[in-house]
């Protein structure tokens, strides 16, 4: 089986679970955020064992399951959850026998800033599951338009971190992330042109950025797929890493901004 086959089956699959547990919100879609976050993390951590991070890494797993629960569950209680979850993994990366230390309990503070808090915010996104179509919709947009746009158009490489990324990819992917906004502002109630436009420019210029950042990740580590555990599509990831930078802007847009400029 092709490559190309196997993404497109996982993809048939795939994105209808997204889109019913988005739709259905609460405990399913709190299921899909916990799942799609542990897994992520467990891939971070693994790719720096490359570097030389010896992370205890189940342990640190199941600190970033209870501060994901805690923020979304227990916010009266979240800054000493969190608290305690930072200095419990920071005594025990320093009695554990291993090289590192505070390093390693900084990779662990970092995953959890960079993966577990911005699915948490996803999560909350879900009060109403529009925005997070909406999210889904762009980040998926820009991507496909940018392939597309850098097979046919490319000719200038936008970075040496991503070779395969080029300038025309990344105008063409904005372009049409604009236009696929506005599209969906016309045929979904509640999304102002506003919103579209906000979004869609957000989500043009930072998707691309987020993937960029983990591409990073990936040529630091020496590793050329987070995982393999998606077949055709490497790891879980390379997959959200557009929407692990973009979630917490549309959290604060749409909770802390939207009213104020509409």
């Amino acid at each position: 089986m092709s490559n190309t086959l196997k993404r497109i089956l996982i993809s048939i699959v795939a994105i209808p679970l997204m889109l019913y547990a988005a739709y259905a919100g609460g405990y399913p879609f709190f299921a899909f955020c916990l799942l799609v976050q542990t897994l992520s993390l467990y891939e971070l951590l693994k790719m720096f064992e490359n570097k030389g991070f010896t992370v205890s890494v189940y342990y640190s797993l199941f600190v970033s399951v209870v501060v994901f629960a805690g923020f979304v569950f227990f916010r009266e209680y979240f800054n000493a959850i969190l608290a305690s979850g930072l200095i419990s993994v920071l005594v025990l990366e320093l009695l554990r026998k291993k090289e590192n230390k505070l390093l390693n309990a900084g990779l662990v503070f970092f995953g959890l800033i960079y993966i577990t808090f911005p699915f948490a915010l996803f999560f909350k996104l879900d009060k109403n599951y529009t925005y997070v179509y909406l999210l889904f919709l762009l980040i998926w947009a820009n991507d496909s338009f940018a392939f597309f746009g850098g097979k046919y158009f490319g000719k200038h490489k936008f970075s040496k971190i991503s070779p395969n990324k080029t300038i025309e990819g990344l105008v063409v992917g904005f372009v049409f992330t604009i236009i696929t906004s506005v599209i969906f502002h016309y045929l979904v109630s509640g999304i102002t042109m506003t919103d579209s436009l906000v979004v869609g420019v957000f989500v043009g210029v930072f998707g691309p950025l987020g993937d960029l950042f983990e591409s990073f990740l990936k040529r630091y580590t020496n590793v050329k797929d987070s995982s393999n555990i998606i077949p055709g599509h490497g790891g879980l990831l390379d997959r959200f890493d557009s929407l692990i930078l973009c979630a917490p802007f549309a959290y604060i847009y749409f909770n802390y901004i939207k009213d104020v400029i509409k």
